[in-house]
């Protein structure tokens, strides 16, 4: 229902905009902004029904079909629909950082997120440090014998975790380390301060620049 009320709303406030105002006043100037209003409501929609939902999420263990699973998949669902369509044209920028931070993300300064970013199953999971570059995947949680299972996963200052590789629960990748495209850093796994790391599962490479080369390359 919030839809069609919304919907509703904005309809009737342009048939009085178009009544009071000139056309392209209309056109150039009422018609974007409450454009842009009903976005922003329906962002920070979300942002109230997560913190309604299921509050500040810790790391921990929840059966598959208890409440607080089906609240944390509904809110999920929610973000697609009501949120990702306008997110996805903040990717890149600072706002969709400030965003995430809401949602309960620890992004630090100067962190560079790429594509993927506009929604996220487990916000309260993610921690990265200032300076990070994040382009990677993440599973902050799997599910094991029916079983949900969470906890966070770390990114320190200066890292960099390449596209496409994969991030599971527990993962702490160590300042100024860089992992390389299409690697997997396993459940609980602790990757050494500066040092480069490649493969699935990652391993320690010894030469960081020809590793760096060899991402570029892909």
């Amino acid at each position: 229902m919030i839809p069609v009320l919304v919907f509703s709303a904005w309809f009737k406030l342009l048939s009085m905009a178009e009544r009071d105002y000139s056309f392209p006043v209309f056109l150039l100037v009422d018609v974007p902004l409450m454009n842009l209003g009903v976005t922003v409501f329906f962002c920070l929609l979300l942002v109230a029904l997560k913190w309604m939902l299921i509050g500040r999420v810790r790391p921990g263990i929840h059966p598959l079909w208890s409440c607080w699973c089906s609240r944390w998949d509904f809110l999920y669902v929610a973000w697609g629909i009501y949120a990702r369509p306008a997110l996805t044209l903040l990717e890149g920028t600072l706002l969709l950082n400030w965003y995430l931070r809401a949602m309960g993300s620890r992004i630090g300064r100067n962190v560079v997120l790429g594509g993927g970013f506009a929604q996220v199953v487990d916000p309260d999971m993610l921690n990265f440090e200032e300076g990070s570059t994040v382009t990677c995947h993440f599973q902050a949680h799997t599910f094991e014998d029916r079983v949900l299972k969470i906890d966070h996963v770390w990114i320190r200052k200066g890292a960099t975790v390449a596209g496409n590789a994969v991030m599971l629960y527990g993962g702490d990748v160590g300042a100024n380390t860089y992992v390389a495209p299409h690697s997997v850093v396993m459940k609980r796994e602790v990757l050494l301060p500066g040092r480069s790391y490649a493969g699935c599962p990652v391993t320690i490479q010894r030469n960081q620049e020809s590793i760096k080369l060899q991402s570029q390359s892909i």
